[in-house]
């Protein structure tokens, strides 16, 4: 992809509509987290192929703004001369810096375009308030026109969505609709406005793969009072299974759902209406913002709420999932040890392959992201998805091993080993086992954190984050928080688990989280250690429970770094463990 002549394109758009900014943005209609890279226009741009991260155009500037996780590999992937990356800190989001940059940057009576199907109503107020303060206009787009510029064309997907069964998901599609129906008559709602694919596919137990990295499918939702109308592709959705549900369900094809959502308008002024400000894309709200009825904006659904919480279906079938992931994550480590020990040459790219073959053996449906396979170096690159072929496993090197997958259930699974290449063959440095120990130390702190009613992911990150930065060299970073939530969507939010405002919302018994810190330097690698866990209610109170059983390095550990409390903890762990 010629990424300089899109670019070329998109300006002479811009004069042609007499545009001084265009808003790039890297998701779709659904506001995924994942599309095909194919067909994200930020990677048309710019080059740079993560999952998030937005841009801003201007005539002479290209504006990149990412996290943590990216800043070297946008680094590595965009052309200097074209792209500038805007490094963002923990303090912040990309979405917010690029709306303080276009404050920065634009002057009075400027005009900023941007695609209205591309950005959340969220965002886009936080954008109208600098419309305003600026004197600006604004053009939006509901079809990209960068997709058109690089003849980009949508692919057709062509599979079913599948029913997930109850001993899976632990309750019916209409046991789910009644609890969520009730939720909402408790806060004054009539009719919610289903945006979000992940809530979608959970209260109707359905599961697709047609979104990468995803076990949702495309859809959108109305939730009435006393049925829900879910709007997609009816091919796919075969008559079996819609027979499943009762009368509360419907199926519409997706094209009838922008109808439905002006029949709002027209219908009677009495009602109230919800939808999350931060999950609608703003072309779906223009449809319905003149209604007479009353709009409420809910920032957490009712629905998300109950998805979170998991029930005891949910967390066995997800700790089965974690337990094949844990046998993948072994499997491969010990097929790695092995052959560099026999003397083959493995690549980066060969290991990230066996991993993904080795997930197919254990009945994946599909991975939950792509595989990251780093080694020495590539390892300081957080999320490494472009595993180097021609970069081969050499003995006595980190190895970052970062994978997942979807099972029957649709249920992600999430977990990191780093581990020394070689196994009984490789020796240590000094520096390794330090660096190591200091993650594996504020790992062993995060399991092991006290839990209670009030307890936040902002606590565990504060706790995580002062051991694995005390009297570390500042060359080493930790720029990404210390965990995310996990369900049907690999990165459930919330919980959070970092620095920042949004973690400090309440950590509840049921949910599942990751524990992920790591220490990256980007001329030496990296280290990152993750479980993912859940919190159990027990009689003496709360408590952190692992459901990643995979051991640590005993190559990389230094044990005179580690407490007597760590010590006894860690070897109870790895007797149990597997591997």
């Amino acid at each position: 992809m010629d990424h300089k002549l899109i670019l070329n394109k998109l300006r002479s758009f811009m004069k042609e509509e007499s545009l001084d900014f265009f808003i790039v943005s890297a998701t779709d209609e659904y506001l995924s987290e994942y599309i095909k890279l194919s067909e994200n226009s930020r990677y048309a741009i710019t080059g740079f192929s993560g999952s998030t991260g937005d841009a801003i155009v201007t005539l002479k500037d290209v504006f990149l703004f990412v996290d943590g996780r990216y800043h070297l590999q946008a680094e590595n992937e965009t052309d200097k001369s074209l792209v500038t990356v805007v490094k963002v800190g923990m303090d912040t989001s990309p979405s917010v810096a690029l709306i303080e940059r276009i404050a920065e940057l634009s002057n009075k009576s400027q005009k900023i375009g941007f695609v209205s199907t591309k950005i959340s109503y969220n965002n886009f107020k936080k954008l109208a308030e600098i419309f305003k303060i600026k004197s600006l206009k604004h053009q939006e787009y509901e079809y990209d026109p960068i997709l058109k510029l690089a003849n980009i064309e949508s692919e057709d997907y062509i599979g079913l969505i599948r029913y997930i069964p109850t001993n899976l998901s632990g309750l019916t599609a209409q046991e789910k609709f009644s609890l969520i129906r009730d939720k909402f008559d408790n806060i004054g709602i009539d009719i919610f406005i289903l945006d979000k694919l992940e809530e979608i596919a959970y209260i109707s137990n359905l599961r697709g793969d047609e979104i990468p990295y995803s076990s949702t499918f495309k859809a959108r939702a109305i939730l009435y009072k006393d049925k829900i109308i879910i709007f997609s592709d009816l091919d796919k959705i075969q008559t079996d299974i819609r027979h499943k549900f009762g009368k509360n369900f419907e199926f519409k094809e997706i094209n009838s759902f922008l109808t439905c959502l002006k029949d709002l308008i027209k219908g009677e002024d009495s009602l109230t209406i919800g939808f999350n400000p931060q999950v609608i894309n703003l072309f779906i709200y223009r449809q319905f913002e003149n209604t007479k009825n009353k709009l409420i904006e809910l920032d957490t659904s009712p629905i998300t709420e109950m998805m979170i919480i998991k029930n005891q279906a949910e967390l066995e079938h997800m700790q089965d999932c974690f337990r094949k992931t844990d046998i993948v994550v072994n499997r491969a480590i010990t097929w790695l040890n092995q052959n560099l020990e026999k003397g083959f040459k493995i690549s980066e790219k060969d290991y990230a392959d066996k991993v993904k073959a080795l997930f197919v053996e254990e009945g994946a449906y599909g991975l939950s992201f792509e595989v990251i396979a780093a080694s020495g170096k590539n390892t300081a690159i957080t999320h490494y998805t472009n595993p180097d072929p021609e970069k081969f496993i050499r003995i006595g090197e980190l190895v970052l091993l970062d994978c997942g997958a979807y099972f029957e259930g649709g249920y992600a699974t999430d977990m990191t080993r780093t581990f020394l290449a070689g196994g009984a063959k490789a020796e240590a440095s000094n520096e390794a086992k330090n660096i190591y120990t200091k993650v594996l130390k504020a790992v062993i702190n995060g399991l092991n954190h006290n839990v209670n009613e009030e307890t936040t992911g902002f606590d565990i990150d504060k706790t995580v984050r002062k051991i694995v930065t005390k009297n570390t060299d500042e060359s080493f970073k930790f720029a990404h928080g210390t965990g995310h939530g996990v369900g049907i969507a690999v990165h459930e939010s919330p919980p959070r688990l970092g620095p920042s405002d949004a973690s400090k919302t309440k950590l509840y018994p049921n949910m599942c989280f990751t524990i992920e810190p790591g220490l990256y330097s980007d001329k030496w690698g990296g280290v990152r250690l993750e479980n993912t866990v859940t919190i159990i209610q027990t009689e003496s109170g709360r408590k952190i429970k692992t459901l990643t059983r995979s051991k640590f390095d005993e190559n990389l550990i230094d044990y005179d770094m580690l407490n007597e409390q760590e010590i006894v903890w860690l070897k109870e762990y790895q007797k149990r463990a597997m591997g």
